[in-house]
């Protein structure tokens, strides 16, 4: 089994760089955020999951939840979803999963597509 986290986190700090902002990723303790993204006077708490594409090739899920707990907006106010293998992440305000445990979506009829590498939302 291979530890995709760390570089879920990696693409999406470097995805967050490269449009301009500032991020900043907490030291010392585990929050129930990985990082936090700074544009002006805009900061959000993101949660970052990795995805995972089923035998398919085209149903992807992202589990929402920890330690069978489901996250709040005082936990995180966005998930960065990273789908490692096709180098994406959808930018998804916590409202949209509030009370799932997973996000599922399929990359030829796209629920989530709005989110798909837009980080207008968080500016």
């Amino acid at each position: 089994m291979t530890h995709s986290g760390p570089t879920a986190e990696a693409m999406a700090a470097l995805a967050l760089t490269r449009e301009g902002f500032d991020v900043a990723l907490p030291v010392f303790k585990q929050p129930s955020f990985d990082m936090i993204s700074k544009w002006g006077n805009a900061l959000h708490t993101i949660q970052v999951k990795s995805g995972c594409v089923n035998p398919n090739g085209k149903t992807v899920q992202w589990h929402t939840c920890t330690n069978r707990r489901m996250y709040t907006p005082a936990d995180c106010s966005y998930f960065g979803l990273v789908l490692i293998p096709r180098d994406e992440v959808w930018w998804v305000p916590i409202e949209e999963v509030i009370g799932k445990r997973s996000v599922c979506t399929n990359t030829d009829n796209d629920l989530l597509s709005r989110y798909r590498g837009n980080l207008d939302a968080l500016k």
